[in-house]
């Protein structure tokens, strides 16, 4: 049976001076409950042919996670992504993240930090911008350079995915001229600008006003959990999309 169905769908945070790394035999990657996936050829005969369609895609979903669950993520970030890993706690990612840093960071100590780890089991996750929103043109700086990155780590057999950067629970003061508008206006540069080789994820559009933050831009416990299951999540659709557009 041939499927071509796509579906839709605070207190500053602690530096992490060196990238962490955790034992893989600790904990699943992401943390995504795996259930067992039945064979296809199992499909009851007695079901219409939508239902055995559903079912064939629900099963192939459940392959994707199960799949996922064996990966790891490379996380590259700043100041939230220092608050992310501090909120998931133990896990089996390699992170790469520090307080108030931007392009020149991500280029010169981030990457470089991590890109060692990178081969075919790899998905590196990039959450950063919110530092240099305020001048747009960086955007096409970024862009580049990711692009470029992505190349080789694509050939390499890993995904990469670029974050949206994600809303200001309310403007304020002690980060002048970061606003939604503003953030809203760089996600949309962004995602125009980067390559096939990179997998754009809108966690933005998913959280906007229903963020929780004691300053206005570093999130609470359960905001950056809701974000990084968001993000997993958006990883495995990903996936589950392509599966089913070389189907096709």
């Amino acid at each position: 049976m041939t499927l071509c169905v796509i579906p839709s769908k605070n207190t500053q945070a602690e530096e992490i001076s060196q990238p962490v790394e955790v034992p893989a035999e600790q904990v699943a990657p992401q943390d995504i409950p795996v259930q067992e996936v039945a064979p296809q050829d199992a499909i009851p005969q007695e079901l219409t042919p939508e239902q055995q369609a559903e079912l064939i895609l629900q099963q192939q979903l459940a392959q994707v996670a199960a799949d996922q669950a064996t990966r790891q993520l490379v996380i590259i970030g700043d100041s939230r992504t220092v608050g992310m890993k501090s909120a998931v706690g133990k896990n089996a990612n390699l992170w790469s993240a520090k307080v108030g840093m931007g392009l020149s960071w991500m280029k010169n100590v981030g990457v470089p930090a991590v890109e060692s780890s990178i081969n075919e089991n790899t998905d590196v996750v990039i959450l950063m911008g919110v530092n240099d929103v305020r001048s747009l043109s960086y955007t096409s700086k970024y862009v580049s350079y990711i692009n470029q990155k992505a190349e080789a780590w694509t050939a390499l057999g890993a995904n990469v995915y670029y974050v949206s950067v994600n809303p200001m629970a309310f403007e304020t003061k002690s980060y002048p001229g970061i606003t939604n508008s503003l953030i809203e206006k760089w996600n949309t540069r962004m995602q125009e600008g980067l390559s096939e080789n990179v997998h754009y994820i809108d966690t933005y559009s998913q959280v906007v006003g229903n963020v929780s933050s004691k300053d206005g831009i570093h999130y609470t416990k359960s905001t950056y959990k809701t974000i990084y299951e968001l993000i997993n999540q958006g990883i495995i659709l990903d996936k589950f999309q392509q599966l089913i557009s070389n189907e096709c």
